[in-house]
């Protein structure tokens, strides 16, 4: 009887295979080539990185930014938890979010005595 968890890893494997065939197949490349293609990467992925857990983020940089300056617009001093309920976070995440957009605020406003 094989193992559910395994079973997961290899359709994700399979998964990842078949979305590199078809992205490769939009940029012109022939079906056939492209699956070749999709298949060595599946197999450097499984070399690469098999037996490790990986973590994939939902969002990239641009929407996490997007999001954390939404976040920071919507902090009136007293609402993390509300805040942390209305985007799915966790409180701690919140204030680290506003601190880290807080910073970053006042170095744009900031002039620096020194180049880097």
């Amino acid at each position: 009887m094989s193992d559910p968890e395994f079973q997961q890893d290899d359709d994700i494997l399979i998964d990842l295979q078949q979305i590199a065939s078809r992205v490769i197949c939009d940029g012109g490349v022939p079906a056939a080539n492209a699956d070749e293609i999709a298949s060595r990467i599946s197999a450097e992925i499984r070399a690469s990185w098999g037996g490790q857990q990986i973590y994939i983020k939902k969002t990239d940089l641009e929407q996490l930014s997007a999001r954390n300056i939404d976040i920071y617009n919507e902090f009136n001093g007293s609402n993390h938890h509300q805040l942390a309920k209305k985007h799915g976070l966790a409180v701690p995440v919140i204030y680290r979010i506003i601190k880290t957009v807080q910073l970053q605020e006042r170095e744009k406003r900031q002039h620096k005595l020194f180049k880097d």
